[in-house]
């Protein structure tokens, strides 16, 4: 079994960042997942990390050297990372669906709209971790053959 850690659009809010980087320890995920919206959090929780982590820009990362995708496989599982801007997520999931299916994932993880959402979109998990800047974040278990989503909330720890 495989857990990981995913975040998006923490917005360089100090106090939400600490707290989860304490969970995250807690947790010890196998691997961590910033889908963007502050590189500088990013490279910040990189360094304090016991987990590999994979990073992608996001739209407020203009002049970031972050990639704007990342790709990621455990076991049968192929993972595509992004921020979701770029595949227009604030106006529906299919196009986003259709990029993961193209790129040969069964799993897309996107922030962007920081709205928490986790379900398929055709033959494709999709999963929105909501805003760290909010507290929110996520976890992706994943055993064998199964994908199963967690939304969770800082609020609530």
């Amino acid at each position: 079994m495989t857990r990981l850690g995913v975040i998006s659009d923490s917005h360089d809010r100090g106090l939400w960042l600490e707290r989860w980087l304490e969970l995250a320890k807690r947790e010890r995920y196998d691997g961590v997942f910033h889908l963007g919206d502050y590189d500088s959090d990013a490279r910040w929780l990189a360094k304090r990390l016991d987990a590999p982590m994979i990073s992608v820009a996001g739209n407020c990362d203009m002049f970031s050297k972050l990639p704007r995708m990342a790709r990621a496989a455990y076991g049968p599982h192929r993972i595509v990372a992004l921020h979701g801007h770029l595949q227009d997520v604030k106006y529906g999931y299919d196009r986003l669906s259709y990029y993961a299916e193209g790129q040969g994932a069964n799993i897309a993880l996107f922030g962007h709209t920081h709205v928490p959402f986790a379900d398929y979109v055709g033959p494709v998990l999709l999963m929105n971790p909501g805003a760290l800047m909010d507290g929110r974040y996520g976890e992706l278990v994943l055993d064998g053959d199964r994908a199963v989503p967690h939304l969770k909330s800082l609020r609530d720890e």
